[in-house]
């Protein structure tokens, strides 16, 4: 029997994918794919990123509460974290918001290469760009995504541009 998970801890994505745990690795470090920590009761702050005329990039907090669940580590944390094993960390990101921040006086995540989770959204979209399943048990469902407002398409493998009458 296999349980409907929301997340898969490292090394049942690595049994389940035919790469090494470096290969892993390079992916997470260059944001080819996105790592995440499972959280409990954390106050953030989410916010959204916005540029000036002058191109200079500032956040703009638009909602605090408390949140447990997954969030998403940036590329170069995960580059810090498996160069020391471990890190503490303040600014995350959602799959609803660019940055979300343990707010206040609280004290950062720590973060532990254990502690390392992937999403099913974020495996499944992987395998599908990637082009392989893992198990041929495994029934692999069509992935739809929208990116750019609708002009550019991903579904069930495969890639669409539309233009501005079809998006």
């Amino acid at each position: 029997m296999e349980i409907e998970k929301e997340y898969f801890t490292i090394s049942e994505v690595l049994n389940r994918w035919p790469i090494t745990k470096a290969d892993l690795i390079y992916l997470a470090e260059n944001d080819k794919l996105r790592l995440s920590v499972r959280v409990f009761h954390v106050m953030l702050e989410f916010s959204a990123d916005r540029e000036t005329e002058d191109g200079e990039r500032f956040r703009i907090p638009y909602e605090r509460s408390w949140f447990s669940g997954l969030l998403d580590l940036h590329a170069h944390d995960v580059f810090q974290l498996f160069r020391y094993g471990e890190i503490h960390i303040r600014d995350f990101r959602t799959p609803h918001a660019p940055f979300a921040t343990v707010y206040g006086q609280a004290d950062p995540i720590f973060v532990m290469i254990g502690d390392l989770l992937l999403r099913r959204e974020e495996r499944d979209t992987f395998e599908t760009e990637a082009g392989f399943s893992a198990a041929t048990s495994v029934t692999m469902q069509p992935v739809f995504k929208a990116f750019r407002g609708y002009h550019e398409v991903h579904c069930g493998g495969h890639q669409f541009r539309l233009g501005p009458i079809q998006a």
